[in-house]
């Protein structure tokens, strides 16, 4: 057994600059934020069995209308993902409509593909008919699962043009959409790659001239540079050529030199503070970073308060570095193979996200039993106030960076049946937390710190590694979890740092580990689609 004394300590100077920084941060990112808001609205399409939330973003004063754009998100996103592309062609006299589809966003109608198909269909038809939307002035964008949408809505409303970013696999549709676009990633997934190739051979190749468009009949395939699946999303060059394609297909008769220049001058002050709200967010999220070792040192000091002066941190000296990484390989690849047979929490109903859940409990379990002795050296009782610390601030984490993500980057904002799921997960993310907390052993300093950040990067890799070898190998059918891969990766490591920040201050596995099971189990129940 060894003992870490975890010293009474006030909030340091180089925390209090640190929280001075992010408030600083905070404010600016709002200041940029509000700087390139343009009008907008939230509504509520409903039509047939759909409900579909929408945000509708207007043109910006002076700016003449000159049709209307519809955006679609990918599978695990929703319509805030959308929010860079679509105020830029706002910015450019495109009334633009951002759709949550079935199980994404703040759409609770369950999830299938062919739910969120019918849907998109059903909500483009009810705002033509309603008077909303001219289809010869409509162009169609969409991402990922919202591309094989757009380009499948071809048969049934033709639209001036339609924009596919990194389509999904689909069944080519018998008519292809009018002036079709598709942008595909360098880095992008082979399968997605060989999808847009296969839709650009359907379209009949490159046509670009003004008379394809004229008969509505242009195609051109764009393939990004150093582009991943999702870069397209937040890409200039791709808002910027998407709008150019977009005015082509409107005004046919003007030259694609005219149109440029014309996108390049009439709305420059638009341009020009439109770019600042991605930067923005971004500032404010670093704001929130900033500002979290001191609101931890106050969980500790409020927690030591409580529960005496001295806090201690005992631990068994648990399974060697190399051990723990062959382990987690180990019930990871074992997890993945019951789940073939049995996903045990499908009742959480979360598209792949019941999946992943399952994953966590199975691995986190036989992570524990190969570890049991580590796991009972580590105090479990009277620890009611640094839990009900540790709690509060994993609480307050995701409130305040669902709010701040919800309003410029992505829905991370839970509704009432996602709450729910949060409810259902939290226990087994638990079981997760506390196994990782008890290989990885009591946060310290200097080479040893950096050597055990490493096992948890190399412990987290192979979990996904996993999940991508069921796909591939067992047909597991579960591909969110890889396409979303590298936003799992940026989790895991704020999630990582955050928790040793609190582990350090608190001097408690368990409440490290109830503070990182706040953060996993809201991810996954704010992430994936409801099924």
């Amino acid at each position: 057994m060894r003992g870490i004394a975890i010293p009474e300590r006030a909030v340091k100077a180089w925390e209090k600059l640190l929280a001075i920084a992010g408030t600083g941060l905070l404010l600016l990112g709002v200041s940029f934020i509000r700087r390139a808001a343009l009008p907008s609205a939230s509504v509520l399409i409903a039509t047939g069995e759909c409900h579909t939330p929408a945000t509708v973003i207007d043109p910006p004063a002076g700016v003449a209308a000159v049709g209307s754009a519809i955006l679609l998100h990918g599978l695990g996103a929703n319509r805030r993902t959308m929010t860079y592309l679509g105020t830029d062609f706002a910015g450019h006299g495109f009334r633009t409509y951002m759709l949550d589809l079935p199980g994404h966003g703040d759409n609770t109608d369950a999830f299938t593909f062919a739910k969120a198909q019918e849907c998109a269909d059903l909500t483009v038809g009810s705002l033509i008919r309603d008077g909303n939307i001219d289809p010869g002035k409509t162009i169609l964008l969409g991402h990922s699962m919202g591309g094989a949408i757009a380009v499948r809505m071809a048969d049934l409303e033709p639209l001036a043009a339609t924009i596919a970013l990194a389509p999904a696999p689909m069944a080519i549709p018998r008519r292809m959409p009018s002036n079709l676009l598709i942008f595909s990633g360098q880095y992008d997934l082979g399968i997605l790659k060989r999808q847009a190739q296969a839709l650009a051979a359907a379209a009949g190749g490159e046509r670009i001239a003004p008379q394809d468009f004229a008969e509505q009949r242009a195609s051109a395939l764009e393939v990004l540079p150093h582009s991943t699946h999702t870069g397209p999303l937040i890409d200039r060059s791709v808002a910027h050529r998407s709008e150019q394609w977009a005015m082509q297909a409107l005004f046919p008769g003007v030259g694609a030199k005219t149109i440029t220049l014309n996108l390049d001058l009439a709305t420059y002050d638009t341009f020009k503070r439109g770019r600042l709200r991605l930067p923005g967010a971004v500032l404010g999220l670093l704001g929130l970073a900033l500002l979290f070792p001191a609101c931890a040192t106050s969980c500790r000091l409020a927690a030591g308060l409580a529960a005496g002066p001295r806090l201690m941190e005992t631990s068994a000296p648990g399974p060697s570095q190399t051990l723990a990484i062959v382990e987690q390989a180990v019930c990871a690849l074992i997890s993945v193979l019951i789940c073939t047979v049995v996903v045990p929490l499908r009742f959480v109903r979360l598209y792949d996200g019941d999946y992943l859940a399952s994953l966590l409990l199975l691995s986190g379990s036989l992570l524990l039993a190969l570890n049991w002795k580590y796991a009972r050296a580590i105090k479990l009782s009277g620890q009611g106030w640094l839990l009900i610390a540790a709690s509060s601030a994993g609480i307050a984490a995701i409130l305040c960076a669902g709010a701040w993500i919800n309003w410029q980057l992505s829905d991370l904002w839970m509704n009432q049946t996602r709450w729910l799921r949060f409810a259902e997960l939290l226990p087994v993310a638990w079981i997760f937390s506390f196994a990782e907390e008890v290989i990885l052993g009591p946060v310290l300093t200097g080479g040893y710190r950096a050597r055990r950040f490493a096992v948890f990067l190399a412990m987290r890799l192979e979990l996904w590694l996993a999940c991508v070898l069921a796909y591939y190998l067992l047909g597991s059918g579960q591909a969110l979890i890889g396409v979303i891969g590298p936003g799992l990766a940026a989790f895991s490591i704020v999630q990582r740092l955050a928790t040793d920040a609190l582990r350090l201050r608190l001097g408690s596995a368990t409440a490290a580990a109830a503070f990182s099971a706040i953060l996993a189990a809201w991810l996954i129940a704010a992430v994936f689609p409801l099924r």
